[in-house]
């Protein structure tokens, strides 16, 4: 038999993995408001609870779980915003830093009915805390570069016809099959210009979503500000399957992660129902669908490995793993691969944050022993 201590790393590798990269996927493709994308990436986690589901052999369908679900569906939606806000490297930087002191917090003071977790050694559990709030001061400092491609740049030039009119991009597959606008940070996404007008020289926009209307100046503090919300919801969302777990102590993290990943469907669902609506031409893009599939799935996948690494290694050592690793791993890819954190002022930043990010996990966990 594996011995659980080697199931639970195994767990905790795949969340570091998973929730470090489930993003990438998608964040060179068009998102819109990122609806649409928020509700195929519940339907790839809902593949991955199916899956999970017939593996262990139960089946526990839980109302605590769906409310568990929506906490952290609710934060999701705030994820495309903060992206393009402030960068994949700093905004997974921030929510999860945040995550994880509301997460200290609920467990030191037995918050919304959590039962008070008592460790071995106070002094290190608290000063593991006071590392990780220099930590997340630090992040604040970074500045993330967020220039699109060249491409991206004169993009509606690319339209204009010998004529001075334009062409119809909705005529491209490389675009987007429906309405929406120009976001300088998102993707291109055009309406179909008059058909009154036979010139057919001026190309009308939808009207600009709220993010698009933030003054540059303003968009770090909101990308920041959506942060610190995401981190609170994402701190919170296993709360309703902790205090399921605390009436039933032999239960296994299995048993109800069904009813969390409905909980993410369905108010996925609700709010893209809605929103389809309200808005007669939703953002739907063709070329975004299955990248988004794959960034659910590799979230459900992740999202096991947290559940398995906590139920294995315990909440001060499981936890604490699986929601600091996917900090280091989305930087690398925005230093390396994206290039968003570049420069030597930001990288030695990052380094100094790093440090006494990882110092202050490393104390937490082994505050226990």
């Amino acid at each position: 038999m594996v011995n659980p201590m080697v199931i639970g790393y195994i767990g905790s590798a795949a969340a570091i993995i998973g929730f470090g990269s489930n993003y990438v996927p998608v964040k060179k493709y068009p998102v819109g408001n990122g609806l649409s994308y928020a509700f195929i990436l519940s339907i790839g986690g809902l593949c991955v609870a199916f899956i999970a589901m017939m593996i262990h052999g139960t089946f526990v369908f839980s109302p605590i779980g769906i409310l568990g679900g929506s906490l952290w569906a609710m934060a999701n939606l705030l994820i495309i915003p903060i992206i393009k806000l402030v960068g994949l490297g700093l905004g997974v930087l921030l929510w999860s830093s945040i995550g994880i002191v509301v997460g200290f917090f609920s467990g030191k003071f037995g918050w919304l009915g959590l039962e008070k977790q008592i460790v071995t050694h106070d002094w290190m559990n608290w000063l593991g805390f006071v590392g990780i709030v220099i930590s997340i001061f630090c992040f604040f400092f970074i500045k993330p570069s967020l220039e699109d491609d060249n491409n991206n740049k004169n993009v509606v030039d690319r339209f204009k016809n010998k004529k001075g009119g334009y062409i119809d991009p909705m005529d491209n597959e490389e675009f987007p099959i429906l309405r929406g606008s120009v976001n300088s940070d998102g993707p291109i996404k055009f309406n179909k210009y008059n058909n009154n007008n036979n010139n057919g020289d001026e190309l009308e926009t939808s009207t600009e979503t709220i993010f698009d209307k933030i003054p540059t100046k303003f968009k770090k503090v909101a990308g920041i500000s959506m942060s610190i919300i995401c981190g609170v919801l994402l701190g919170v969302n296993m709360i309703p399957m902790q205090l399921w777990k605390q009436n039933h102590q032999e239960a296994s993290p299995f048993d109800i992660i069904f009813s969390q990943f409905a909980g993410v469907f369905l108010f996925n669902a609700f709010t893209f129902m809605f929103y389809a609506m309200i808005k007669k031409s939703p953002q739907i893009y063709p070329k975004t669908v299955f990248p988004s599939f794959i960034s659910g799935v590799m979230w459900g996948i992740a999202n096991c490995g947290l559940m398995i690494s906590t139920q294995n290694l315990g909440y001060t050592v499981g936890y604490p793993i699986s929601c600091s690793g996917p900090m280091i791993i989305s930087s690398l890819w925005s230093v390396f691969y994206f290039h968003e954190i570049k420069g030597t002022k930001n990288l030695l930043i990052l380094c100094g944050s790093f440090l006494f990010l990882i110092s202050g996990i490393i104390l937490l966990a082994f505050s226990s022993f």
